[in-house]
């Protein structure tokens, strides 16, 4: 497979410990991280980073998942989780933006960040990931399932997307309201008018706010976006652990739903990123293998 469509796939990271446990890894590197990253590469062109999502790491770390990878990899980095809105621990942030403004929830955590804090967050962001350079795909900015469509919340990820810049943005909404009619419109303006794109979601098929329903758009010429969570409609809420949630072993039936979506987006885009996180056991590193497959067997080059 080559990456000669621009579609990529690859998986929601690479050092979850359930790839590990499903015995994925071979046993010369399963407890080496840098060996697992040099695997993960040579099996996928492309990965959604994680870890970011909870700390800002050190430029060395930054530096490592650089010089592990192929000039062509690609990352898609998640944005920490005060620049997204998601309850936060200040301990986890750099010390200095500890003393920055915010409101607290009962715990303690940062739950509505002042401005300054957020562009505080983001600028340190921005400046740790810089040596992935060439190999940076996207920011990935997840919204908590909370934050509903609205010109406030629209205008606040417009900024946050100015703020990144001249990283692009890939913003994932997590609440149906963002595709009611006229609100989908809207949010699709914001992100075109700044180049980022719509992260398109395969989830339950449950009428619940928190599952996007699998609607398909392109908003960026450079970048299409597709994460696919598995369809478990018994743990999508309340489940204890990530794993729980995502158990799901995607059917080629399923799977085959995608195929001529992620083509049509590859027509629309330079670069198209089909992203599995139904990390449960191997469950998302089979399904993005099979994925390339079905892929392949309708002529379109992915890895």
């Amino acid at each position: 497979m080559s990456t000669a469509d621009g579609i990529r796939i690859g998986t929601a990271s690479w050092t979850d410990p359930e790839f590990i446990k499903a015995g994925w890894y071979p046993d010369n590197v399963k407890n080496d991280a840098e060996g697992r990253l040099r695997y993960y590469a040579s099996q996928f062109p492309m990965v959604e980073v994680n870890a970011t999502f909870y700390a800002i790491p050190r430029r060395s770390t930054v530096d490592g998942w650089a010089e592990r990878t192929p000039d062509d990899f690609r990352f898609h980095v998640k944005a920490n989780q005060v620049i997204s809105g998601h309850a936060a621990d200040p301990a986890r942030l750099p010390e200095p933006l500890r003393e920055l403004a915010y409101e607290a929830d009962g715990r303690g955590r940062i739950r509505k960040p002042s401005r300054e804090l957020r562009d505080a967050v983001i600028d340190a962001f921005v400046e740790v990931i810089s040596p992935l350079r060439s190999k940076m795909g996207s920011v990935l900015l997840q919204l908590p399932s909370h934050v509903t469509s609205g010109p406030e919340q629209r205008a606040e990820i417009g900024r946050i997307i100015q703020r990144l810049s001249p990283l692009r943005t890939a913003v994932e909404f997590r609440n149906a309201s963002w595709t009611a009619p006229g609100e989908r419109e809207a949010a699709v303006e914001m992100l075109g008018e700044r180049d980022a794109a719509w992260v398109c979601v395969d989830a339950p098929r449950v009428d619940v706010a928190s599952a996007m329903p699998p609607i398909v758009e392109v908003t960026s010429p450079g970048l299409a976006y597709l994460r696919l969570h598995g369809r478990n409609t018994a743990t999508w809420q309340g489940s204890r652990t990530v794993a729980e949630r995502f158990n799901w072993q995607y059917s080629d039936e399923e799977l085959g739903e995608w195929v001529d979506p992620v083509i049509d987006m590859a027509g629309a885009a330079s670069e198209v990123a089909v992203v599995f996180n139904n990390n449960h056991g191997d469950f998302a590193l089979r399904s993005a293998m099979r994925f390339g497959e079905l892929l392949d067997g309708r002529g379109a080059d992915a890895t």
